[in-house]
Parts: structure tokens; sequence; C-alpha cells
């Protein structure tokens, strides 16, 4: 073989080594990261399935979901960071999760019937978050992964005339950038014969804040809402990250 074929050779290899995405060691390998988020959504979605009276239980499944996969809260928080700035790789781990969650939810629900659940206390305070569920999720267009919902039932520690105030950041992540933003985001106070309602539909990638003031009037029975993540297309590329969800309680003085 000639030099110069030898050089081209080696400048060949050069070049296609440089172009191989560098994933860092301490972000999640694309196969761990699949199955970590497999058990964090199927945790998320029989959660959603819980009773009212049972809903204080759901982050005990979240829980679940780290300690069976042995990852820390900062491991998954720092991988999905990465991952979301790669949108392509995150998309070919959301293909084929969406078609796994899709087949096996149902079976796979029974085998959680043994997690040790924990309670939730609404604490008193004159601020207080009053969320339960994970601060970070992930949805997209699949049965089990387009929505997210919350629910708190009234107890003594709330007062008439309190605030109540979601936020949350939501980041759309998409390899196709043909993939339809559109989410639509809800907070509710039912009362016996009314409810209030706050909304918005969130179209770009930013921070979402929603807030209500309880009437101090009427005696409500809870606060609930709902994240929904909508794409007509069904487009299952598209991929909603939220973080730093709260719901917080402000007593208001008078």
């Amino acid at each position: 073989m000639r030099k110069t074929d030898i050089l081209v050779l080696v400048l060949l290899a050069t070049l296609l080594s440089g172009c191989r995405l560098h994933r860092p060691d301490d972000v999640m390998s694309p196969k761990k990261m699949e199955q970590f988020l497999y058990d964090y959504h199927l945790a998320q979605a029989i959660g959603q399935e819980l009773s009212k009276e049972q809903k204080y239980t759901s982050k005990a499944y979240i829980d679940w979901a780290y300690e069976k996969n042995g990852v820390a809260v900062e491991d998954f928080n720092r991988s999905l960071v990465w991952y979301t700035r790669n949108p392509k790789e995150l998309a070919k781990i959301y293909k084929r999760l969406s078609l796994r969650v899709d087949a096996e939810y149902k079976s796979a629900s029974r085998s959680l019937s043994q997690i040790e659940k924990t309670s939730f206390t609404i604490q008193s305070g004159d601020s207080v978050n009053l969320w339960y569920l994970s601060p970070s999720a992930i949805l997209n267009t699949s049965d089990y992964m387009s929505k997210l919902t919350y629910r708190v039932s009234r107890d003594t520690t709330f007062h008439k005339g309190d605030t109540i105030r979601l936020s949350m950041n939501g980041t759309f992540v998409s390899a196709d950038t043909c993939v339809p933003r559109y989410s639509y985001i809800s907070l509710s106070a039912y009362y016996k014969d009314s409810v209030s309602t706050s909304d918005t539909i969130l179209r770009s990638s930013g921070l979402v804040e929603l807030s209500l003031v309880l009437d101090t009037a009427k005696d409500f029975s809870s606060i609930s809402g709902s994240v929904n993540y909508l794409d007509s297309t069904d487009n299952r590329n598209g991929i909603l990250v939220l973080s730093g969800m709260e719901l917080m309680r402000y007593h208001t003085s008078f």
C-alpha cells in the first residue's frame, strides 16, 4: 500500500472518530437510562391510578424506581441534562421505551404490589410546598406517559384566602423540529358547588406559573390539576421534560 493511501486512511479514521458523540462517564448509558426510565414511568403511571385516599403514597413508587436501579436523584438529573442537550439520543431511547411501556404496563403494574408505602402529611406554616410527587417528570404521547395529575385534599392547615401557586420549568425536546409543541397545564380549587381554575398553554420551553386565591366565603375540598402533553400527530419523538415542580401554599395576613 502506498504511503499516500495509508495517510488517507489515517485521516479518515480520525475524522470518523471525531464525529462520534462523547458521553461523559458520569452520565448513564442508553441501556441503563432506558431501564430506569421504564421503571420511573411505570411508577408514575401507577401513582396516577391511585385513589385520592392513597395519593400520598405515590412518592414511594418513584423512590422504588431509584432504589431498584441503584440510581441517585443527582445521577438522573445529570444524565437527563446531557440527554436533553442531545435530543437524538433521547429520542432513540423513547422510541424503544414507548413501545415497551405500552405492551407491558398492565402486567408489570402488578409486580409493584409489594412496594412499601410512605405517608405524606401536609405541614403547617405560612409558606409550605404541597408538591408530593417527584419534582421532575418526562412526558410524551404514549398512553401512559402523556399526562401528569396531582391532588391535595383539604385539611386544617388550609385557611380561607390562602394563595396557591403552581410552578415548573418545561423543556420541549425533539430531534425533529416539526414535532408540535403543545402542553395544557391547570390548577383548580374545588368547592362544594363550584370550581375555580387557572390554566395555560405551554408552546415553548420556559417557566410556568399559575396561581389561585382560595375564596374567603367558601369552604373548598381539594386542590388538583394536571399537565397534558398534546400532539395530534402522536409523534413519540416529541418529549416534554418537567423540572423544579412546586405547589406552594401561602397564608394571607389580614
